[in-house]
């Protein structure tokens, strides 16, 4: 039995000598291959080139997409305010409420039977912003004895893109109601009504005048005549103003003067300035002058003054040429005055001299 215990403790030494030997035989560069892959290695992330931010962190699958911060309109109150418009009751279209707002006429300018003429104020693509290109507008208008009625008419159209442009005939059919609307006005000369309109408001001003024979003015603010209104033809059209800026890249100001040649072609009263330097929204003078000469329009073709006619006229009588019987004149160049003159000389009142 102590020979058996030997000779296992010798197999025993021999093995693991053996062991130690092949470990030993091992070359450096195997060991050092050895020890570095065993080491951890951290992963290397590229850095940025200067100049280039780094990639935008893709998003989880099932996240929400970012919303847009809603375009902030500012508030129209406080132009309205200024220019002390009253809220009126408005009307309904097919169940919605459209609001409308008016400057009246100046008590003092009014006509015998206390009404005067309105003009219908139409906004254009963003609705009325701050108010400043309207409601000063109607101000002016309603010192010079006009009604200035400020028509919200996007309030009648359900659709969320109200300007787009195949809503063109929904759009209009809310502004001809408005016109109803005006006319019903106790105070409002229901034959003596006029539309200006800036930018949209502009196309639609056109557009009704053009078909509308209830409006008798137009003036229109950086728009123009409605492509598919000029492909249905134009073949009337009441006396127009036209504005436009040089430089405006919303409504290129070439197609003020196709709108010009246009009104030429079918024979309508028109006038047209263009303002150089300026855009598709007036600044500075150009603002003021485009105010000025809209009143100024307004009061000529819806006559203003006409409902002191009758009050004034002993004054104008006296200051109308008297034309002999011999003599004759274009209609388009006698006054009522003149037509009374001569109503009074035939019936032997006066006699006509030179």
């Amino acid at each position: 039995m102590a020979g058996g215990k030997a000779t296992t403790l010798l197999d025993a030494r021999t093995l693991l000598g053996a062991a130690l030997r092949g470990i030993c035989r091992l070359s450096v560069p195997a060991l050092l291959l050895v020890s570095v892959a065993m080491v951890p290695v951290e992963p290397i992330q590229a850095q940025p080139r200067a100049g280039h931010s780094k990639a935008a962190v893709a998003p989880k699958p099932d996240a929400k997409p970012a919303k847009a911060a809603p375009r902030r309109q500012k508030s129209a109150e406080p132009a309205r305010r200024a220019a002390d418009a009253e809220n009126t009751n408005g009307f309904n279209i097919d169940g919605r409420r459209v609001r409308v707002d008016v400057v009246k006429a100046e008590t003092d300018l009014l006509g015998p039977d206390g009404r005067a003429p309105a003009v219908l104020i139409l906004h254009g693509a963003h609705g009325l912003g701050d108010g400043s290109l309207f409601y000063p507008q109607a101000k002016a208008l309603a010192e010079r004895g006009i009604n200035a009625f400020v028509v919200h008419y996007f309030d009648g159209i359900p659709q969320a893109r109200k300007a787009a442009p195949t809503l063109h005939d929904e759009r209009e059919r809310v502004i001809a109601e408005a016109v109803s609307y005006v006319q019903k006005q106790a105070y409002v000369d229901g034959e003596r009504i006029g539309v200006f309109g800036l930018s949209l408001g502009g196309f639609h001003a056109l557009s009704l005048g053009s078909r509308d024979a209830r409006i008798q003015a137009v003036v229109n603010v950086v728009g123009a005549m409605p492509s598919e209104v000029q492909r249905r033809g134009v073949h009337r059209m009441p006396p127009t103003l036209v504005l436009h800026g040089d430089r405006d890249a919303t409504v290129p100001v070439r197609r003020a003067y196709e709108l010009a040649s246009l009104l030429g072609e079918i024979g309508a009263e028109h006038e047209v300035k263009i303002y150089k330097g300026q855009g598709h929204t007036f600044r500075g003078d150009a603002k003021e002058d485009s105010i000025s000469r809209t009143v100024d329009f307004f009061e000529r073709y819806l006559g203003g003054d006409r409902g002191l006619l009758d009050r004034e006229l002993e004054i104008d009588i006296a200051l109308a040429p008297v034309v002999p019987e011999t003599e004759t004149l274009p209609i388009r160049e006698l006054t009522i005055a003149d037509e009374a003159l001569w109503a009074m000389a035939e019936h032997g009142t006066i006699q006509p001299g030179n």
